[in-house]
């Protein structure tokens, strides 16, 4: 038969008092290294944070770009210049000035390559020629948006309900993105989404066996964008 267990006696043994409580020895030491999964758990906590603000921050950027662009579209569109310069090109007859015997009437070319309209106006405009009294602009037909080609429009009850621009007159309409420029303004962008002019084609008067015609001898640099 075994005998009981004398704790007393044993504790005296060991060294230690018998309080009742229970004899705990930690697993780690109090300077031993950290645990590395624990670090990677933290890492990986601090990265999810992160990356729960990125479409945030990505939405946020795209709401602040859009506002400038709409900006830019509807107050910032650019002037034409009132003294426009012209690269030099051959002369090419558009037309006789008797196909053009009303304000309005106008002529459809390609020069150098550019398709390009020649229409008579009610008064000069930036770079428009006149001819007793008359006065003739050409202007390039390729839309400064993203290069469609540009047609004269003269209803303006159509151009208010198509374009959603209530206009004075004829303009040139886009029909691809819905962009108006004004002739009378020296092709200035005045709605839609294109921002820069329409460059305009030079136009001089020659002599003809039957009469007079207009010819384009240069044409202006299309905008940078």
């Amino acid at each position: 038969m075994t005998a009981p267990r004398d704790d007393a006696t044993n504790d005296a043994t060991n060294g230690a008092p018998n309080d009742g409580t229970p004899d705990v020895t930690p697993d780690v030491a109090p300077d031993a290294p950290r645990d590395p999964e624990g670090s990677v758990d933290t890492e990986r906590r601090a990265l999810n944070a992160w990356l729960w603000r990125l479409p945030v921050l990505l939405a946020a950027g795209a709401g602040a770009w859009g506002v400038f662009q709409a900006a830019n579209v509807h107050f910032f569109k650019r002037r034409p210049d009132p003294t426009p310069t012209f690269v030099d090109g051959p002369p090419q007859l558009v037309a006789p000035l008797a196909r053009f015997g009303a304000v309005w009437d106008e002529v459809t070319f390609v020069y150098q390559g550019v398709p390009a309209i020649a229409v008579r106006l009610p008064g000069p405009v930036a770079g428009s020629r006149e001819v007793d009294g008359r006065h003739y602009a050409a202007y390039s037909r390729v839309c400064t948006h993203l290069g469609c080609v540009v047609a004269l429009n003269r209803d303006a009850e159509a151009i208010a309900f198509a374009f959603n621009y209530r206009a004075d007159g004829p303009q040139f309409v886009c029909r691809c993105h819905l962009s108006v420029f004004d002739p009378t303004r020296a092709g200035r962008a005045v709605a839609g989404p294109a921002i820069q002019p329409l460059p305009r084609v030079r136009l001089d008067v020659r002599d003809a066996g039957e009469g007079r015609e207009l010819v384009a001898t240069g044409l202006e640099p299309a905008p940078e964008s």
